[in-house]
């Protein structure tokens, strides 16, 4: 008898497990799905025709001051030194750079400098890298996820906005820049 209830409760704790497993998976799916729809996008990060906040004292990594505004329309992306999306992004955003010399690239690395550092350290990443580890960046662009980006003209109005996973989707929010109306 005590074999059977061993046996069933061990059963039971599989079955829990794999409900879990699968409630995990399901809620993941969702929020992939729901964050690369148009009304996400939309709702998180600044709205496209507003300017975005200064950087004003900020330094980048390697310690050169922060122009707010280098002059020609900026690529911004915010990215974590811990998510994998965003280290997968960086052989197409460096390919990016190299491809485009009339946009400044901007990364905003969110989260602990020495682990930014590090990833730096390990994977190149072309262009301006600003540390941002109190999340002030992070919250004042109202982003909730990363690799998340902004294109910005050149008076550092949002142009485009959303997730950046991709080659892809670079050059879809470098499109934003020739556009004449608002897209979301």
């Amino acid at each position: 008898m005590n074999e059977v209830l061993l046996y069933s409760n061990v059963l039971l704790w599989v079955v829990v497990l794999l409900i879990g497993f699968t409630l995990f998976i399901l809620f993941r799916q969702f929020g992939e799905v729901y964050l690369s729809t148009g009304e996400s996008i939309a709702r998180d990060g600044i709205a496209i025709g507003d300017h975005v906040p200064l950087l004003n004292n900020r330094r980048t990594l390697n310690g050169q001051t922060v122009r707010d505004q280098p002059g020609k329309p900026t690529l911004m992306l915010f990215l974590s030194p811990t998510c994998e999306a965003c280290k997968d992004l960086i052989p197409d955003w460096n390919q990016a750079f190299h491809e485009r010399n009339d946009i400044h690239f901007r990364v905003i690395a969110v989260g602990n400098k020495e682990k930014t550092a590090e990833m730096v350290k390990t994977r190149k990443l072309e262009g301006e890298l600003i540390p941002d580890e109190d999340h002030s960046i992070l919250e004042k662009h109202r982003v909730r996820v990363t690799p998340f980006a902004f294109i910005l003209d050149e008076k550092g109005v949002v142009r485009g906005k959303g997730l950046c996973n991709g080659m892809e989707h670079i050059h879809g929010l470098i499109s934003y820049l020739n556009s004449d109306f608002v897209r979301v």
